[in-house]
C-alpha cells in the first residue's frame, strides 16, 4: 500500500472539488423552489415551522423530537434547530418537544388555513441525560425506548471535542482513556475496554481493529459527530453479547431519515497549542426532490507532535481526510438510504528505551477504512407487527506498521501489516404488547470478517462469521418500568490454513456459543425520582489474536503469544441506581459489580523474546476477575446564572481464585491487582451562564494507582485546573458559536495510568484549545 500521506494527497483534489460544490446545492434548491408552485398543496392546510433551542446557551438543538399530540405526527429538528409540518388541518394543537439531554416542553399553536404557523420552543437541559426519555417521530414511531444513560451533544460536545472520541468523552463519569499516543486512544468504562465497551458509528459496527490493541486507532472522526450517546443495560444487548461495560454510539446522521425543508450547513475550525495543530470540517444536508434528502461532510486534520511539562513527544502527530455521503428516499411507507465514506490516516507512536529498544525513534501507522451503508425502515399497518428496519454495512479496512530508522533517512521498514474486510446485516422486527410488555422488537445479525496480516507478523489469515438472535421487551406497570432482552450468539473462527505451531500449539477452528440475558427494573417515586437495579449475563468468544497470535507487535511494543485453547468469557453483572432530577439539585449514584470468568488478557511476562530479544514476551491468559465500583454525579444551582457540580468515579479490579458464577460476596483474592485499570478520579466545575455567555472553571483530580499488576508500574495521583468560555451570536441566517479552552493551567506534570507510553512522558502540557462552529 503506498503511503497515506499520498492517499491524503491524492484525495486533496477531491476535497477541494467538494468544498466548491457547496454553494451549488444552494442554487440546485434556488432553481428547484422556482418551479414550485406557491402556496400548500392542499389550500385547506397549514403549516407549522419552528426551531428548537437551547434555553440556556441559544443553540440550536440537535434530533429533537418535536411531536403533535393530537394528530400523532412528529418529526425531528436539524443541525440548526429547524423543524416543519407541513399538510396540517386548521385548529389549536398542543406540541411535546423533548430531547434526551433536555427536559421535554409543551406549546400551543394555532393553526389557520393556507398559512404559515413560526414558533421557537425553548428546552433547558437535564443535570444528567441518563434520564429515560421516549423519543417518538413520524418515522420511528412506537419505537422501543432505549436506555440511553448519557448524551453529549451541543454546547457540550464542543467544549469536549479532542482530536479522538476517547479525549473527547474523557471528563464524563466513569470513562477513562486507554492511549499509546494521541491518536491510539480509545475510551475504558468501568475499567473495561477492548471489545468489552462496544463502539458504534451510526449503529453499526466500524470495521477497524481498535479493540484488538493499544497502537490501533479508532476510525471514527469526532469533528463530524452530531452527538455521542452511552447506552447501558438491557437495549446495550441489541447491539453485542458482550456489552457489560455498555455501548457508545458516536451519531453522525449520515443517512438522512427524515425530509429536511431546506439545505442546512454547517462548518468547524479547530485549533490548540500543544500540538500546533488545526483541523476544519463542512457538512450540508437537504432536499434534492420533495423525497430524496442528501448529507455530505468532509473533515481534514493536521497536527503536530504533542508537547509535554518535560520536553516535546516524538512521532506523535496525526493527518487525517475523512470524507462522506449519502443520500435517502423518504416517503409515508419508510425510507432507505445509502451512504459511503472514505477515511485515511497517517499517526505516530513513539518509542523509546524502556520500553522497546527495537524501534526507539518510534512506529508510523499508515492506516485506511472504506465504509458503505444501507439503510432502509418500512411502516407497517398492523397493530401488533409495526415496524421493520434492515440495515447492512460493508468495510474494507488496512494498516501498515512502519518502524522509523535510528539514523539518517532510510527507508522504512514494515513490521506488521494487518487487513480485514467486514459485513455486518442486521434487521430489527418492532412490534405491540406480548403478555404484560407494552413492546419490543425481536432482532437478527449476522457478521462476516475475513482477516489477514502480514510482514513479520505471523497470525494466520482467518475467517470470521457470527450469527445472533435476539429479543428485546418493556413494560410501564404504574410507577415501574421494566426492560429485559434475551440474546443467543454462535462464533465460527476459522483459520485458512491448520497447523501445528511450536511456540502455542494447534491452530485450528474453533466454534464458540452463549446466551446473554439482561434486566432492568426501575420505580418512580415521582417522575423525577427513581431508583432501580440492572442485572446482566454477557457472552464473549476469544477474538482472532487472542486466539493465533504469534510473533512481534512492531507498535505495541510487544511479542505476542496467543493461546489457542481459551475458553469463551461469561460475565454477571449488577448495578443499582438511584436518581433525583430537581430544579436546582440533581444526583446520579450507581454501585456496580461485574464478575468475569475466563476474562482473556495479554500478561506481560516480563521476559524477552526468543525470536525479537528486543521485545517484551505478552501471553494471552484467562483468569477469573472481579471489578466493583462506584460513580456519582451532581449539580446544585447556586443562583439563577451561577452553578457548580461535579462528579465521583471508582473502579477496583481483582483476580479471584473462586470459580463461582455470582458470588454474593468478594471472593479471595490475589495480592496483584487487574491491569489497566483507572485510578479513583475526580471533577468539580463552578459555572457562570446567561443566554449567550458561559465561563468556567474545572478541577480534575485522580489519585495514586498503586494496585498494579506484577510487572506493571504506578502511577502518582494529581490536580489540574481548567478554564473555559463559550459564547454564541447569531447574524441573519446564521448562528455562530466559539469555545475557548484552556487545560492544565499551572502545566502540570501528570501520567495517565492507562498509557502504555506513561514510562516515557508525561501528558501534554498546558493547551489553550479554540473551536469555532457556525449553522446555516
Amino acid at each position: 500500500m503506498n503511503s497515506s500521506l499520498s492517499i491524503v494527497l491524492s484525495y486533496r483534489q477531491y476535497i477541494i472539488a467538494f468544498f466548491m460544490a457547496i454553494p451549488l446545492l444552494f442554487i440546485y434548491q434556488d432553481l428547484i423552489a422556482s418551479t414550485q408552485p406557491a402556496g400548500n398543496s392542499d389550500s385547506r392546510d397549514g403549516i407549522i415551522k419552528g426551531y428548537l433551542i437551547d434555553g440556556e446557551s441559544g443553540d440550536p438543538i440537535n434530533n429533537g423530537s418535536i411531536l403533535i399530540e393530537e394528530l400523532e405526527r412528529g418529526v425531528t429538528s436539524h443541525s440548526d434547530g429547524s423543524f416543519i409540518f407541513r399538510n396540517v388541518q386548521s385548529g389549536t394543537y398542543r406540541l411535546r418537544a423533548q430531547h434526551i439531554a433536555y427536559e421535554p416542553s409543551f406549546i400551543s399553536v394555532d393553526v389557520s388555513s393556507s398559512d404559515t404557523t413560526e414558533v421557537a420552543i425553548r428546552l433547558y437541559s437535564r443535570v444528567f441525560s441518563g434520564e429515560q426519555v421516549e423519543v417518538r417521530a413520524e418515522y420511528e414511531r412506537d419505537d422501543v425506548t432505549t436506555n440511553i444513560e448519557r448524551v453529549i451533544t451541543g454546547r457540550s460536545l464542543r467544549q469536549q471535542l479532542g482530536r479522538t472520541i476517547a479525549e473527547t468523552l474523557n471528563d464524563e463519569p466513569g470513562l477513562a482513556q486507554r492511549s499509546m499516543g494521541p491518536a491510539p486512544a480509545r475510551p475504558v468504562l468501568r475499567g473495561l475496554g477492548g471489545d468489552r465497551l462496544l463502539i458504534l458509528e451510526d449503529g453499526g459496527r466500524t470495521g477497524d481493529l481498535s479493540a484488538t490493541a493499544s497502537d490501533h486507532a479508532l476510525a471514527i472522526e469526532p469533528m463530524t459527530a452530531e452527538h455521542v450517546e452511552l447506552i447501558r443495560g438491557p437495549s446495550a444487548l441489541i447491539h453485542g453479547s458482550n456489552t457489560m461495560g455498555g455501548v457508545i454510539n458516536v451519531i453522525r446522521g449520515q443517512i438522512p431519515r427524515d425530509m429536511p425543508d431546506h439545505i442546512h450547513m454547517s462548518g468547524t475550525l479547530q485549533g490548540e497549542s500543544v500540538n500546533t495543530g488545526g483541523a476544519g470540517g463542512l457538512r450540508a444536508y437537504g432536499p434534492l426532490h420533495d423525497r430524496i434528502a442528501f448529507r455530505v461532510d468532509g473533515s481534514i486534520r493536521n497536527s503536530r507532535d504533542i508537547s509535554t511539562p518535560s520536553g516535546r513527544l516524538d512521532n506523535t502527530g496525526i493527518k487525517t481526510l475523512n470524507a462522506s455521503a449519502g443520500l435517502s428516499y423518504i416517503d409515508s411507507w419508510g425510507m432507505v438510504g445509502v451512504s459511503g465514506n472514505v477515511m485515511d490516516t497517517d499517526y505516530g507512536v513513539p518509542g523509546g528505551v524502556g520500553i522497546a529498544d527495537a524501534h526507539p525513534n518510534g512506529v508510523d501507522i499508515e492506516m485506511f477504512r472504506r465504509y458503505a451503508e444501507m439503510k432502509s425502515r418500512f411502516h407497517l399497518p398492523g397493530d401488533f407487527l409495526r415496524r421493520l428496519d434492515v440495515d447492512a454495512t460493508y468495510s474494507y479496512y488496512k494498516h501498515d506498521e512502519l518502524e522509523k530508522p535510528s539514523n539518517g533517512p532510510e527507508r522504512r521498514i514494515v513490521g506488521s501489516q494487518f487487513g480485514v474486510l467486514t459485513t455486518n446485516v442486521k434487521s430489527h422486527l418492532h412490534h405491540g404488547s406480548i403478555g404484560f410488555f407494552d413492546k419490543g422488537l425481536i432482532g437478527i445479525w449476522g457478521e462476516n470478517r475475513d482477516y489477514s496480516s502480514g510482514a513479520f507478523s505471523e497470525t494466520p489469515e482467518t475467517i470470521e462469521q457470527a450469527l445472533a438472535a435476539y429479543t428485546f421487551q418493556e413494560a410501564d406497570l404504574g410507577n415501574w418500568n421494566v426492560q429485559a432482552a434475551l440474546r443467543y450468539d454462535i462464533r465460527r473462527i476459522s483459520p485458512r490454513q491448520e497447523r501445528t505451531s511450536i511456540l502455542i500449539g494447534d491452530i485450528r477452528e474453533r466454534v464458540f456459543s452463549g446466551v446473554s440475558a439482561s434486566g432492568r427494573l426501575a420505580y418512580y417515586f415521582r417522575p423525577n425520582i427513581k431508583v432501580g437495579t440492572t442485572l446482566m449475563r454477557s457472552f464473549r468468544a476469544p477474538g482472532i489474536e487472542e486466539l493465533f497470535s504469534e510473533g512481534p507487535h512492531l507498535a505495541n511494543f510487544s511479542y505476542e503469544k496467543g493461546n489457542p485453547d481459551l475458553s469463551s468469557e461469561s460475565g454477571f453483572g449488577s448495578e443499582i441506581f438511584f436518581t433525583i432530577d430537581q430544579p436546582r439539585f440533581n444526583i446520579h449514584l450507581a454501585l456496580f459489580r461485574n464478575q468475569m470468568n475466563n476474562y482473556i488478557y495479554p500478561r506481560d511476562t516480563d521476559q524477552r523474546a526468543t525470536r525479537r530479544d528486543d521485545l517484551t514476551t505478552f501471553v494471552f491468559n484467562e483468569e477469573q476477575v472481579l471489578m466493583t465500583g462506584a460513580e456519582l454525579n451532581l449539580k446544585y444551582n447556586l443562583s439563577g446564572s451561577l452553578t457548580t457540580g461535579g462528579s465521583f468515579s471508582y473502579v477496583r479490579g481483582d483476580f479471584i481464585d473462586e470459580n463461582r458464577s455470582f458470588p454474593l460476596f468478594r471472593a479471595n483474592q490475589r495480592d496483584e491487582g487487574v491491569p489497566m485499570i483507572p485510578p479513583l478520579s475526580s471533577r468539580i466545575y463552578l459555572e457562570w451562564s446567561d443566554s449567550d455567555l458561559t465561563i468556567g472553571a474545572a478541577s480534575r483530580l485522580a489519585a495514586r494507582q498503586s494496585r498494579v499488576d506484577i510487572f506493571e508500574e504506578p502511577t502518582d495521583g494529581y490536580t489540574l485546573l481548567d478554564l473555559y468560555a463559550r459564547y454564541n451570536y447569531s447574524s441573519g441566517r446564521f448562528l455562530h458559536t466559539f469555545s475557548l479552552n484552556l487545560e492544565n493551567v499551572g502545566n502540570s506534570e501528570y501520567r495517565n495510568h492507562l498509557s502504555r507510553i506513561k514510562e516515557i512522558m508525561p501528558e501534554p502540557s498546558r493547551n489553550l484549545k479554540f473551536l469555532y462552529r457556525f449553522y446555516f
